[in-house]
Order: C-alpha cells, then sequence, then structure tokens
C-alpha cells in the first residue's frame, strides 16, 4: 500500500480507539460496527476506495440507519473517520455510490420509495419519493447501479419489483445529470414468479452511451432468466428469454463484465433445507459457458443462499454466499460465509479469510461491493451468545486489509475515529 491510498481520509477526530484484527487478519480487516444495542439486518455496503465506505442496514424499532467508516493505517498520514446517520421509517435498503463519491440511498417506506444522497455521513438530503402504487402486498429487493464510466459520473439506476401477489411489476428509476426521472413500470415485465423475480440492473453498450438493462426471473412455461433493455429512443423492448442451460427461479445477481454477463444463482429450490449454487457467464462471442457448481459440501444438507457477485476493473469475478449446514434430521447445524475470486480462468477459495465468522448466529442477508482498487468489501449481520445470552445482532463489515502490505513482523493495528457530534454519546 502506498500512502496516496489514505491521502483522502478526513483528518482524524476525537476518539481514537486502536485496534488489532482478528483471526486471518492478514487477508481481511474485520469488525463490528459500533451502535446503539438494537437489532439490526439487512445490510448493504458501498465503497468508493480503499478503506472508504458506507454501509445501511435496517434497525429494529428506528428504521434505516447508515454507517460511514473511514480507515487508516497506523503509520501512514490522514486519520480515520466514523459516522452513524439515521434516515428515519424505512425497509429494504440499498446503497450505491457515484464517481464522485456521492452516496445514493434508496429504501421502501410504507406504500413509497425514498431516494436520498449526500457524502456518507451528516449531509444527506432527499432527492425523490415515488409512489409505488395503491396495492402494494410486497416489494423485493432494490438494486442499483451507478456508473462506471466517467463521462457518464453522474448516472444511476434503479429496479424494484412491487405489487401485489395477484399482479405486480418491475419498477425502475433513472439519475442524469438533471436529477432522478419518475419511477416507471417496464411494460410486461409483470413476472409470473413475483417477489422472486428479483430484478437485477445493469447496462449494455447502446450506440452513444450505456443503456439500462433489466434482467429477473421468470415463467416461460418454466422458471427461466429474462431481460428488458432501455432502447436509444426511448422505451423498453419485449422481454427476451434468456436461455441458460439450466433453471434460475430463485434469487441470483448479475453483474457486467468486459465481455458480457456474469451470474451467481441458487435456482429452484427443493422441499428440503438443501440446494446448489452455481455461477454461470455469457459473452457476446461465445454465448453461455457451462454453469459451475460452487457449493461446499459441508453437513449433510447444504443450503446456499444469499448469492453475491461483482467484477473489478481488473476483471476478476468476485463471488460471495452465506451457506447454512443441516443434519439429517434438518436442524441448523452450521452457517458459514464462502468467498471466491476468479482472476483469468482460474477460481480461488478464499473462505479461510473469514473462517472466524463461521457461527450459528449468522443471518443470510450479505452484501458485497467492490472498491476503487478492486478489492470486495462484504457486510453481514450476526447475533453473538454471551454467557448463554442472546446479544443484540450487529452488522459486521470487512475489508481488504491493506494495511498489512507495508507491515512488520507483527498484526498491524488500525485507526478509527468517531464522529463528533457522536450521535450515540449524549455528551
Amino acid at each position: 500500500m502506498t500512502k496516496h491510498l489514505v491521502s483522502r481520509l478526513i483528518a482524524l477526530s476525537l476518539t481514537v480507539v486502536v485496534f488489532a484484527p482478528a483471526a486471518q487478519a492478514d487477508a481481511r480487516l474485520t469488525w463490528p460496527i459500533e451502535g446503539p444495542p438494537l437489532d439490526c439486518s439487512r445490510p448493504s455496503v458501498a465503497s468508493p476506495q480503499p478503506l472508504i465506505s458506507v454501509t445501511v442496514w435496517e434497525q429494529d424499532g428506528s428504521g434505516v440507519w447508515t454507517s460511514f467508516e473511514g480507515i487508516a493505517c497506523t503509520g501512514f498520514s490522514g486519520g480515520g473517520r466514523s459516522y452513524r446517520q439515521a434516515h428515519g421509517p424505512g425497509t429494504r435498503p440499498e446503497v450505491g455510490v457515484l464517481l464522485d463519491e456521492t452516496y445514493v440511498l434508496a429504501f421502501v417506506r410504507g406504500d413509497s420509495l425514498v431516494v436520498r444522497e449526500g457524502d456518507g455521513e451528516a449531509n444527506w438530503a432527499t432527492a425523490a419519493v415515488a409512489y409505488l402504487g395503491a396495492q402494494v402486498d410486497g416489494v423485493g429487493r432494490i438494486d442499483l447501479w451507478c456508473s462506471p464510466y466517467h463521462a457518464y459520473d453522474e448516472w444511476a439506476w434503479l429496479a424494484v419489483w412491487s405489487g401485489s401477489y395477484s399482479g405486480g411489476a418491475i419498477r425502475f428509476m433513472r439519475r442524469t445529470g438533471s436529477g432522478w426521472d419518475a419511477l416507471e413500470t417496464v411494460p410486461n415485465a409483470d413476472s409470473e414468479l413475483y417477489d422472486y423475480a428479483f430484478p437485477q440492473v445493469t447496462e449494455y453498450g447502446g450506440p452513444a452511451s450505456p443503456l439500462p438493462r433489466i434482467y429477473y426471473n421468470d415463467m416461460d412455461p418454466e422458471p427461466c432468466l429474462k431481460y428488458v433493455d432501455w432502447q436509444p429512443g426511448g422505451g423498453w423492448t419485449d422481454p427476451v428469454s434468456h436461455a441458460s442451460g439450466y433453471a434460475f427461479g430463485s434469487e441470483f445477481d448479475a453483474a457486467r463484465t468486459p465481455d458480457g454477463y456474469v451470474f451467481l444463482s441458487t435456482g429452484l429450490q427443493p422441499t428440503c433445507p438443501c440446494n446448489f449454487i452455481r455461477f454461470s457467464e455469457w459473452t457476446e462471442t461465445g454465448g453461455w459457458s457451462d454453469a459451475i457448481d460452487m457449493t461446499v459440501s459441508v453437513d449433510y444438507y447444504d443450503w446456499p443462499l444469499s448469492p453475491r457477485v461483482g467484477v473489478d476493473p481488473g476483471g476478476r469475478v468476485h463471488a460471495f454466499w452465506y451457506q447454512l449446514g443441516s443434519d439429517p434430521m434438518l436442524e441448523p447445524h452450521t452457517r458459514r460465509l464462502y468467498y471466491q475470486v476468479r482472476d483469468g480462468g482460474t477460481w480461488e477459495d478464499r473462505s479461510d479469510d473469514l473462517a472466524g465468522q463461521s457461527d450459528t448466529g449468522l443471518d443470510q442477508h450479505l452484501s458485497l461491493s467492490v472498491d476503487g482498487a478492486g478489492e470486495a468489501v462484504f457486510a453481514w449481520a450476526r447475533r453473538d451468545t454471551v454467557g448463554g445470552v442472546p446479544q443484540p445482532e450487529r452488522i459486521w463489515i470487512s475489508y481488504h486489509n491493506y494495511c498489512a502490505l507495508d507491515a512488520g513482523d507483527g498484526p498491524p493495528a488500525v485507526l478509527r475515529a468517531a464522529a463528533a457530534p457522536n450521535p450515540f454519546n449524549p455528551a
């Protein structure tokens, strides 16, 4: 690591906490986000550059919260900063980041979709509020795309399924230099799988600029993958069945590569608590590659969940998921995090970097971001038990350990700083 990686961090403020990372810290820095003793869940993380991130989550009894984290390695100039911000009632939050390090936060509040933007700390403002409709029995996971192109650095898109279980649809919003357009319903994308549609918004190469593409699950007549494209002249194409060689039909994640798209999917769910997680790739020149089974055999039944996939600027693919293991009586036995990286055509298993998180208190909802240097940042929720008493569920985050690159023989220390004022300190 060189000093320029931390030169943009804000100067050290007030209280400094020095700690040594836990086991496997030579690879990653992993710790729980500090906060009040309330249950937290459904985290989402965005990281614009090494050792900086904003994490958002649902907090029991107080709605949506964000946490800005800035980390500085000891021995380098600059400092760390940490700040918490409440955003009021809300559920299903997701966060992304633009190239100018403006963070985009989207969440559901009642029958509306709320979009906020800010610097990740105290300076947030509501950018859009969109009415989802009169009958909203359910809302799926929001998916955000933020432009990686400097010529379009103000662009962002989001997609979400919402509606009733007798007729939902995929909704879409677009951000340009003039702000957020109105929420629109994607025509004919009223998936028969409802909130299992899991719309994933990405882009394809338009004639002059990137244009939106949305992947989602549907029936045709069996479960399958479909997509719709925004046309250069405006409006959406009819849905296209994207035959993949094996059925989609459950949770999946999609990401753009220089040559096409990659997918990590759990596929159809059987009746037992077990399944497979598969990696698939589609390229412009070669079409679909053979699906790769990524499931790790650990217990009598293995059930991968919460697939997350990302591609870094160098073209490496990062795959991250949660896996539940059950005994022959279908009793939960283990909960583990798995992380693999494909560089070129070779997969490297880096799950040992997160071995300390193998715990019965892990929650299955995960988040993955790729920072500006091409390394993965993770967020998840975990409930620990102390003296036989379950503790509040906390949000954990994990960075690539840039500090270790110039560390000596001992474990690297890390500086964090609490923001002033600290919202959890009445003094």
